[in-house]
């Protein structure tokens, strides 16, 4: 019965965005997967990606989703190229969680395996002038970014949402007033790192205020002079109003501030994570995302 409800949700997506995609038989694919979960994952990839997204299938026993030329395969939470398949391993799933805790009285040993971007390189490409193509710059909430068009749409309805929030709520309007500037696309890696960051592909954000109010709202800045940075509760760290950050995650995005190495300003597109972490039901937008692509 399950089966049949999911394989009819992704039927009327299919038939209200998506008439451009190649059919998907969505039997086979559910037949292959180890549990529901799963299935939700693959499902949610198509939602958030279907406009790069020419054809899933079952190829050699994996759900494989066909960008470009470039076949990407579904495997346990992976999403990697045919090159990289023999190396799953070595990474974490996409769909876990970024340390989601908040406050710890001990930090966790051991490193994180990396998550793989082979579905970000097929999508929009390796260097700083193929992911450029990608974004379209436009005006979000009195500020000029410049994001991915992924992400454009899940953001127009975002500041919809706030200036909703801010008709009723001081504090978001106090937000609002008080942005000094925010933070888009952007070549960078992660601090400390080498890997790229997601500002490089355009799917990040950080809402800068003008004040902090002499809260934390960096890991790396508060371990300069606070040796249990990770044990700061969660009132004395800085943070946008719950409107806000609420507006955010409905709309596929992840908050920094959630993260044990905290980044109070920084939200991801992240819908694989969002969309998959509860049982909600992803927004109407998703489904079938071609006619998104342009800014309204």
């Amino acid at each position: 019965m399950k089966k049949l409800v999911w394989i009819l949700v992704l039927f009327l997506s299919a038939l209200l965005g998506g008439a451009d995609s190649a059919p998907v038989d969505w039997g086979s694919v559910f037949d292959i997967l180890p549990n529901p979960r799963a299935f939700q994952e693959v499902t949610t990839i198509w939602e958030s990606y279907g406009d790069y997204i020419q054809r899933v299938e079952v190829r050699d026993g994996d759900v494989a989703f066909l960008v470009d030329k470039t076949w990407i395969y579904y495997r346990d939470g992976r999403l990697l190229s045919e090159r990289n398949l023999h190396n799953s391993h070595r990474y974490d799933s996409l769909f876990t969680e970024y340390d989601r805790t908040g406050p710890v009285e001990k930090l966790p040993r051991g490193r994180r395996l990396p998550r793989s971007r082979d579905l970000l390189y097929a999508m929009l490409g390796r260097t700083e002038g193929q992911v450029r193509k990608h974004c379209v710059a436009f005006t979000f909430l009195n500020h000029e970014v410049n994001v991915n068009r992924i992400a454009a749409h899940a953001l127009r309805q975002i500041e919809r949402e706030i200036y909703a929030a801010a008709g009723y709520d001081p504090e978001v309007r106090a937000f609002i007033r008080d942005l000094s500037v925010i933070y888009s696309f952007h070549r960078k890696n992660v601090k400390g790192s080498r890997t790229l960051s997601f500002h490089a592909y355009g799917l990040a954000l950080d809402l800068i205020p003008k004040s902090y109010n002499n809260l934390h709202a960096n890991w790396m800045w508060s371990r300069t002079y606070k040796r249990y940075w990770y044990r700061i509760p969660m009132e004395d760290r800085w943070s946008p109003p719950a409107a806000v950050m609420n507006a955010f995650k409905r709309n596929g995005f992840i908050w920094g501030g959630d993260w044990i190495r905290f980044d109070c300003v920084h939200f991801e597109y992240r819908p694989e994570i969002a969309f998959t972490r509860s049982s909600a039901d992803t927004p109407d937008w998703m489904a079938g995302a071609a006619s998104y692509f342009l800014i309204k």
